[in-house]
């Protein structure tokens, strides 16, 4: 099964990758296993490469270093060791729910940590000049990836930002097409290959707004291609899946952390923006 986590990206972008990082790329494709057991540094000798080769692979990959990396991989490689009769891999009748639970939870727990670490402090403040001085906001996202557009959208509105989320490609490339430079789009889509959200992109890259994207990191993810901006999701999930689990939940996570420090860098206006919205509804709210 295919796993969207550290073995996929690694698979997916060797190519790409400069000789010195390829190298190590390798290796670590060829013995996961050992891996978790070595340092930079005895990695990098049995590679035949350098720990400095080692660091910009991890930087390549947007992870946040040598330690996420083999967190990841441990995730992999528990997942891989998952044997099934079923076509989905999450359905284990023989298996005791208790021990599907701690898998899940673990799974959870290294996609939120990884998603968050490769998150910069730079980027959260590019997008949030953009957000701060757009007239307008788009935001968009289909399927379970809706989920995080609804609650991205519910969040910049409680702080005061004009934002209009949509799932109808239609509304949403209406809405694009009244875009002027200085507004924003947001798009939400793990794969990057939703058809719906790419023609959106397109439609978004002609009206000259900046584009920002949260889904995973591919080299050959198109809608990167498209985007200004890309936060990227690490997320480790079994393909095909019941649903989105992990990803939907490391989403909602990028979602927070720009929420948190569009709160932070303004913290007079956010007040004020937060209680009024609280207060609007207050009587809605059983004792109040």
């Amino acid at each position: 099964m295919t796993i969207s986590g550290v073995l996929e990206r690694l698979e997916s972008n060797v190519d790409q990758l400069a000789e010195s990082e390829a190298r190590v790329a390798r290796w670590i494709l060829a013995h996961p296993q050992e891996v978790l057991s070595l340092s930079v540094r005895e990695l990098a000798r049995r590679a035949e490469s350098s720990q400095a080769a080692v660091t910009r692979l991890c930087r390549s990959l947007q992870i946040g270093g040598y330690h996420t990396l083999k967190v990841l991989l441990a995730a992999d490689l528990v997942r891989q060791e998952t044997d099934t009769v079923y076509e989905y891999a999450e359905i284990q009748p023989e298996t005791p729910f208790q021990a599907i639970l701690k898998g899940f939870s673990q799974g959870v727990q290294t996609s939120l940590r990884a998603t968050l670490e490769g998150l910069s402090e730079e980027q959260l403040a590019r997008v949030s000049d953009w957000i701060r001085g757009a007239r307008r906001i788009v935001v968009y996202g289909v399927g379970a990836s809706a989920v995080v557009a609804d609650d991205l959208s519910q969040k910049l509105l409680r702080l005061g930002y004009p934002v209009n989320r949509f799932t109808d490609f239609h509304l949403a490339a209406m809405a694009v097409a009244l875009l002027e430079p200085g507004d924003l789009t947001v798009v939400v889509s793990f794969s990057g290959e939703t058809s719906e959200v790419l023609e959106l992109a397109e439609l978004v890259r002609q009206r000259k707004v900046p584009l920002v994207a949260i889904t995973q990191f591919r080299k050959r993810n198109p809608l990167i291609e498209l985007a200004r901006e890309a936060f990227f999701v690490t997320a480790t999930e079994p393909t095909p899946r019941i649903g989105a689990t992990t990803s939907i939940l490391a989403s909602l996570a990028v979602g927070d952390a720009l929420a948190l420090y569009l709160a932070n860098r303004d913290a007079t206006r956010a007040y004020r923006n937060l209680k009024s919205t609280e207060d609007a509804v207050r009587s809605h709210r059983p004792g109040s």
